[in-house]
């Protein structure tokens, strides 16, 4: 079998290794295993939800299609789940190993871990993305956060998303559960496949601060009110459109699972 290893960044952005990397690092952490992990009998469907939520039931359903397809050939190796499919090709070697076993293809391996990535995992971000570092007040959060190891927007899900564990730490540091809660909401929304701390601070700046408001959002409604943020700040909708469509993350949020404990 002949394996291209320089195609995987032309597909993806990343090399291969630091491909599996970054998904090796998302499915370490407990809350992913828990609301994540899918059977390939549920990765089947959750592909079906991110058509409807993400894509809106779009014309064009091949990638989809062929993502199920792919979904269904790992079901029949079998492979158990998205953790171990990773784990079986966590190196070149394993890679390798993985395909001249099961003669699953090469191109459908990448296709498939390049979606797990960018369209069901969270994706890991610096919570320096989202805080309003140039106010003093979320500076010196920031500093309290790192203290304490939460470096990440999933670092802060697996460790503050339950209200038991949002007293302790404001117990701890002085920091009001209000603001913690705040913090865990726009880690949330940047669960949302391509939402990064930016938009997330801009969402939340239009009054949308929660991934409950998002998934309960009108879209006229939506359009009005980030419109109305927008020309506040001097910018206009279009800006905002451009990079991700509100309807994409209206249909995201609501495919999304609740983690967060209020």
């Amino acid at each position: 079998m002949q394996i291209d290893w320089g195609q995987v960044k032309k597909q993806t952005l990343w090399n291969y290794d630091d491909l599996v990397k970054k998904l090796l690092g998302v499915l370490s952490y407990d809350f992913v295993i828990s609301y994540y992990n899918h059977t390939m009998e549920q990765a089947k469907s959750y592909a079906e939800k991110v058509r409807q939520g993400y894509m809106g039931n779009q014309s064009d359903t091949s990638y989809i299609e062929n993502m199920i397809v792919n979904l269904y050939g790992l079901a029949l190796i079998p492979v158990e789940s998205y953790s171990a499919l990773v784990h079986q090709v966590e190196t070149k070697d394993k890679c390798e190993g993985f395909l001249q076993q099961t003669g699953f293809g090469f191109d459908e391996l990448i296709e498939t871990l390049n979606y797990l990535l960018r369209w069901v995992l969270p994706f890991r971000i610096p919570v320096r993305e989202l805080l309003e570092v140039e106010h003093e007040s979320q500076l010196q959060l920031l500093q309290v956060l790192k203290r304490h190891k939460l470096g990440s927007n999933l670092d802060i899900l697996e460790r503050l998303r339950g209200k038991g564990d949002r007293f302790v730490f404001s117990e701890e540091t002085g920091i009001p559960e209000t603001s913690l809660l705040d913090l865990v909401h726009r880690a949330d929304i940047s669960r949302l496949a391509y939402v990064r701390g930016k938009t997330v601070r801009h969402l939340c700046g239009g009054g949308y601060d929660s991934l409950s408001k998002i998934a309960s959002a009108d879209l006229k409604s939506m359009e009005a009110d980030m419109e109305d943020y927008y020309l506040s700040i001097g910018k206009s909708l279009a800006d905002f459109k451009a990079v991700i469509p509100l309807t994409w993350m209206i249909g995201g949020a609501r495919i999304l699972p609740g983690i967060v404990e209020e």
